[in-house]
C-alpha cells in the first residue's frame, strides 16, 4: 500500500492517512483503526522512529495478530519533525513478535534511506508503481 504525494502538516497527520489507507485496503488487523491508531501513537511517544535520513517508521505491534502490514507514504512537502524533514514514511503493523517481515523489512528500508541518491528518487516518486520499480533496481523487497 502506498501513499504518494499527499498533501499532511504533521507526523501524525501522516500516521493517520497510513492506517486510514490499510483500513481502506481489506487488509486490517483484527482491532478497530482507531486501536491500531492508537497503540501507533503510543510507541511514537516513546521515541526513535525518525531516521535522520527523513525516513520514519511508525509501527504497532499487536497481541492476537499474526499478520504484517506495510504501508508507504511520501508526503508531497517534507515534514519538520525534531529537526528532521520526514520525507518518507513506512507505516508496519505487526504481531507482538514482530513476525519474520519486521526486521527484514526495517533494515531494507534503513539500508536504502542512507543510499541518498536512491532515496532521493523513492521520495519523488509520484505513484506506487515507481517506487515499486525504484526497490526493484536496488534489489529491495519488503515483503
Amino acid at each position: 500500500m502506498v501513499l504518494t504525494k499527499f498533501t499532511c502538516s504533521s507526523k501524525n497527520e501522516l500516521i493517520s492517512a497510513l492506517v486510514d489507507k490499510v483500513y481502506s485496503s481489506g487488509h486490517e488487523p483484527p482491532l478497530s483503526s482507531k486501536d491500531v491508531l492508537r497503540s501507533v501513537q503510543i510507541r511514537e511517544e516513546i521515541g526513535g522512529t525518525l531516521l535522520p535520513s527523513g525516513l520514519s517508521v511508525p509501527h504497532a505491534r499487536l497481541r492476537d495478530y499474526d499478520g504484517f502490514i506495510i504501508a508507504v507514504g511520501i508526503p508531497a512537502e517534507p515534514i519538520l519533525q525534531d529537526g528532521i524533514q520526514i520525507r518518507m514514511a513506512a507505516l508496519m503493523i505487526s504481531s507482538q513478535s514482530g513476525g519474520p517481515h519486521y526486521l527484514t523489512s526495517l533494515a531494507a528500508l534503513t539500508k536504502i534511506s542512507r543510499e541518498e541518491a536512491v532515496f532521493s528518487r523513492i521520495c519523488l516518486a509520484d505513484n506506487a508503481e515507481d517506487l515499486i520499480s525504484i526497490l526493484k533496481e536496488r534489489d529491495v523487497e519488503l515483503v
